[in-house]
C-alpha cells in the first residue's frame, strides 16, 4: 500500500482485499462490462469481471455509482512549468524551492482529475526527477511518474533556456548519460523548433540525426525510452531514423514519416490541448509570436493526426500541461480533441489508458487486469456516451488506496 502523504491530497487506507463494484466497467481495452467489478488485493488487481462472479462472503465490497476505469495516463507533462501566460519566464525567474512547491501542487491536481500516471518530458533543477522518486517512496502524493530531467537541444535551439545544449554526437551521448545518472527515467530530445521559443520555427530541423542516435543508443542500453519534440517533417524523419520511441506534437507528417512510424512502432503524442490553450490566449497576454505560430500550424496539426490514425499509427494522450493556460490534470480536453478529430469514443479512452501505457513502455498500469496496479477512476455516467464525464471523477484509487479528493 502506498503510504499517505501530507498536504491537500491524501491516500485513504482500505481493506487489504476489497471488491469494487460499479454499474459498468471499462478495462481500457475492451467493450464495457455491465455490472463490472475489480477485486483489489493490496496494491494490485487480483481479478476483473462481473460482481456476480467475483463476489464472495469473505471479501469486503465497496459499491460505487457509475463506471469504473483504469486511472488515466498523461504522456506529456511539465510539472515544473506554471501554466501561466509565460511559463518559461516564470521558471527562470523563480527560486528552485518555489518551482518545487508549485510542482507538488500540480501533482495533486493530476490525482484529483483521475490521472494516476504521468510522463514528465522536461524539468529544471532536477525537480521532476526528485519528485518522481518522492512519489515512488510515498513522501509526496501524486501520480506514478517517469521524468526526463533536462531536455537535450542544440545550442540556441527550442527550449535552450531550460535544456542541455549539445552540438555533437559525443556531447549528446554524454548529456544522456548524465541525465540518466541523475535518475531520469527517459530521455527527451529536441528534433525541431517549437512554438514557445522566440526566433525558431516549428518546422525547422535542429538536433542532427547522429546526435539523436547517440542519445537513443545510450537510453536504450539502459532500458529507457526516448521522446522527441518533433514538429517539422524532416526533423520527425531524422528522429525516427535515430531510434526515438515517441514523436511529440508531430505537426507536419507526410507518408514517408508515417511509414517510418509504423515500421518502428513509434507513437504519436499530438498535444492538441497545448495548441488550443495558446490559440485562446491572445486576449490573456500570450506572446504574439506564439499565437502566430499556432495559427500557421493549426490545419496541418489536425491533418497529420488524422493521417496517422488512417495509417494505423498508435496515438496517445499527452497534454503538454504547464504551457500557457494549459493546467495540470486537464486530460479530458485532449481526450475530447481526439474524438473531435476522428477517433471513436472507445479509442479515445484507449488513447488515455492502454495505448498510453504502451507508449510509456509500462505493463503495470493502463488496463484493469490481474497483476497490474490497482489504479482506478470512477465516473458518474457512461463515458462512451459522454466523454466529458472523464474530467470529473467521483473516486480515484492509487495502488489500492482511495485518494481523498476533498479540498483542504
Amino acid at each position: 500500500m502506498v503510504p499517505a502523504g501530507g498536504g491537500a491530497v491524501n491516500l485513504v487506507e482500505v481493506a487489504c482485499v476489497i471488491l469494487v463494484t460499479g454499474d459498468s466497467l471499462l478495462d481500457g481495452r475492451s467493450a464495457p462490462i455491465p455490472g463490472g467489478a475489480v477485486l483489489v488485493d493490496g496494491d494490485r488487481i487480483r481479478a476483473v469481471g462481473t460482481a456476480k462472479d467475483l463476489r464472495a462472503p469473505s471479501v469486503e465490497e465497496r459499491r460505487v455509482k457509475g463506471t469504473i476505469l483504469p486511472g488515466l495516463l498523461d504522456c506529456h507533462t511539465h510539472v515544473c512549468l506554471s501554466a501561466n501566460v509565460d511559463p518559461g519566464s516564470d521558471v527562470i525567474r523563480e527560486s528552485p524551492a518555489r518551482t518545487a512547491a508549485r510542482a507538488m501542487l500540480a501533482l495533486r491536481r493530476f490525482l484529483r482529475r483521475g490521472v494516476t500516471c504521468i510522463r514528465d518530458v522536461g524539468g529544471v533543477h532536477g525537480i521532476d526527477v526528485e519528485l518522481a522518486r518522492a512519489v515512488r517512496d510515498g513522501l509526496v502524493p501524486g501520480p506514478r511518474m517517469t521524468a526526463a530531467g533536462r531536455v537535450l537541444c542544440m545550442t540556441g535551439g527550442h527550449g535552450h533556456f531550460l535544456g542541455i545544449e549539445v552540438d555533437s554526437a559525443d556531447e549528446a551521448r554524454r548529456a544522456a548519460r548524465a541525465q540518466m545518472k541523475a535518475g531520469a527515467g527517459l530521455v527527451k530530445l529536441i528534433a525541431t523548433g517549437g512554438v514557445m521559443t522566440e526566433g525558431v520555427e516549428p518546422g525547422a530541423p535542429q538536433l542532427c540525426e547522429d546526435e539523436m542516435r547517440a542519445a537513443c543508443e545510450e537510453a536504450h542500453k539502459a532500458g529507457r525510452r526516448v521522446a522527441a519534440h518533433a514538429q517539422g517533417n524532416q526533423g520527425i524523419r531524422s528522429a525516427l531514423a535515430a531510434g526515438v520511441d515517441t514523436i511529440e506534437h508531430g505537426f507536419f507528417l507526410d507518408e514517408p514519416a508515417l511509414a517510418a512510424m509504423k515500421a518502428t512502432d513509434a507513437t504519436l503524442v499530438p498535444t492538441f490541448a497545448a495548441s488550443k490553450r495558446i490559440a485562446e490566449g491572445g486576449s490573456k497576454g500570450v506572446a504574439r509570436y506564439m499565437i502566430d505560430k499556432i495559427e500557421k500550424i493549426g490545419g496541418a496539426h489536425v491533418a497529420s493526426f488524422q493521417a496517422a490514425v488512417r495509417a494505423g499509427v498508435r496515438v496517445a494522450c499527452g497534454t503538454d500541461a504547464g504551457t500557457p493556460f494549459n493546467v495540470h490534470g486537464d486530460l479530458v480536453t485532449e481526450i475530447l480533441a481526439f474524438r473531435a478529430n476522428g477517433l471513436s469514443e472507445m479509442d479515445a479512452i484507449r488513447s488515455a489508458t492502454s495505448w498510453a501505457a504502451e507508449a510509456m513502455g509500462r505493463t503495470d498500469v493502463g488496463v484493469l487486469e490481474a497483476g497490474r496496479f490497482a489504479d482506478l477512476a470512477v465516473v458518474e455516467g457512461e463515458p462512451l456516451q459522454d466523454l466529458s464525464v472523464l474530467g470529473h471523477p467521483s473516486e480515484v484509487w492509487l495502488g489500492g488506496a482511495r485518494v481523498d479528493l476533498s479540498e483542504r
